[in-house]
Formats: C-alpha cells, structure tokens, sequence
C-alpha cells in the first residue's frame, strides 16, 4: 500500500486485511508518503475521474520499481524455498511478542508454540532476533536493577530472560546463538553448572558449520562475534571453578 493512493479508502483496507491475516509469514509493505492523498471520487464508479497517480494497485510498480521483486522473493520463499512455511515477520507476530515482558506471557506464549506445533511441527510463530531483544532487554534491566542494590528485583528479570531464552531455544533448536543467550543468562544468574553446559553447546554447534549461526544472521563477523562471547563464557565459569 502507498499513502498517495489515489483512492485512500484502499490504506485502510489494506492495514485491516493485513491485521486479520492469520499467517506469520505475511508481509506488509508500506510506502509512506508526507501527506496522504485527497478523496476525488469513487474507485468502483467511474475510474476515468481519477488520473493515476502512482500508488494503486499496479500502478506502484513505476514509481517503486523494486516492489514486483519484493512481491516475487517472497512468493518464491513462501511457495518454493520453505514449503508454504515463510519467515515468521515482527509485524505479524506482534500480539504475540508483546506477551513477553511478564513469566505470564512467556508461558502463554510457549503454548501457543506447543499447540501450532502439533498441526504443523515446522511452524515459526516469531523471528528469532525479536525474541533474543526481548530477553536482553530483561537481562539489561536486571543489571541495572542488581547495580542499584534491588536483588529482588534483579533476580526476577534475570528468571524472565532464562524463561525467554529457553522459549526462543524450543523455537530455534538448531541455532548456536540461542543456545548462548541462554548460557549468559544462566551465568549471569549463578547458575554455572546450566551456563556451561550451554556454552559448550553453543561452541560445537558453531565449529561444526554444520546450520547457520542464526535464523537471522550467519555471516563471519557474526559467527566470530559469538564464538568470542562463548569463549569468554567459558572462561569466566574455569576462573570461578
């Protein structure tokens, strides 16, 4: 959708068909504009009353000349790449995103995950990396919660993040990143014994090549990025041993 429709009724059909698709692996392209278009007259009535203005239909395609790419890559990852199963996209998992801020959600969550896993055993209900945000923003407050003396506190945002890393591992079982998360967040939490069991995890699962780092991110950088973070993991679990 383009705000410069020239029939503007269409922005809002689109955003309200787009809310009540129920496919994780929908996506939204918006094209915004500085000031959306005027109402001139009906689409459905007489089309000759309104000149196109580039943001209808196909009529996009010219001035947004990568947009009929846009359209076929994903057809081709829907349809062809992953077997109907496209990329879980943060808009579409929204709702479900917005329940991990609280151990309650994150449970919630973990069943909603159980029971699409049951009819479909592939299905991702959120990316990856919107997940490891969320629990590294808890880790985060944690910290910053143990600084100003409130333990309480801080342990309470360190359990949610471990509750939250282990929700995106059953997600991502095969991603070496998740299995660090969760490994940080342990050691952050006391808890060595779980930290280096993680982290040794996350160490092979990186030297052996044998999936991508990540759902999201594989490259070199990366993967040195991480192997590092692991190593350092270790090595402050051998010190306190």
């Amino acid at each position: 959708m383009a705000d410069d429709d020239e029939y503007p009724r269409t922005v809002e059909a689109m955003e309200w068909l787009y809310i009540n698709s129920s496919s994780p692996g929908k996506k939204f392209v918006h094209y915004s504009a500085a000031q959306d278009a005027p109402w001139i007259w009906y689409e459905t009535s007489d089309a000759g009353k309104v000149p196109a203005r580039g943001g209808h239909g196909t009529d996009m395609y010219k001035p947004h000349p990568e947009l009929p790419g846009i359209i076929v890559d994903w057809l081709v990852t829907t349809l062809i790449k992953t077997l109907s199963r496209a990329p879980a996209d943060a808009l579409a998992s929204a709702a479900i995103l917005n329940q991990l801020w609280t151990s309650e959600g994150v449970a919630r969550a973990k069943q909603q995950l159980m029971e699409a896993r049951r009819r479909d055993s592939q299905v991702q209900l959120w990316p990856e990396v919107n997940v490891d945000i969320i629990g590294e923003d808890h880790v985060r407050e944690g910290e910053s919660e143990r600084r100003a003396g409130r333990l309480r506190e801080a342990k309470m945002q360190i359990d949610t993040a471990i509750e939250i890393f282990k929700l995106n591992l059953l997600a991502y079982p095969d991603s070496a990143d998740a299995h660090y998360n969760l490994a940080d967040a342990y050691l952050k939490n006391g808890q060595k014994d779980l930290a280096r069991q993680y982290a040794e995890k996350a160490l092979a699962m990186i030297d052996s090549h044998k999936a991508p780092l990540s759902s999201w991110s594989d490259t070199e950088q990366r993967r040195a990025e991480i192997r590092s973070g692991v190593q350092d993991t270790l090595k402050k679990l051998n010190a306190a041993h």
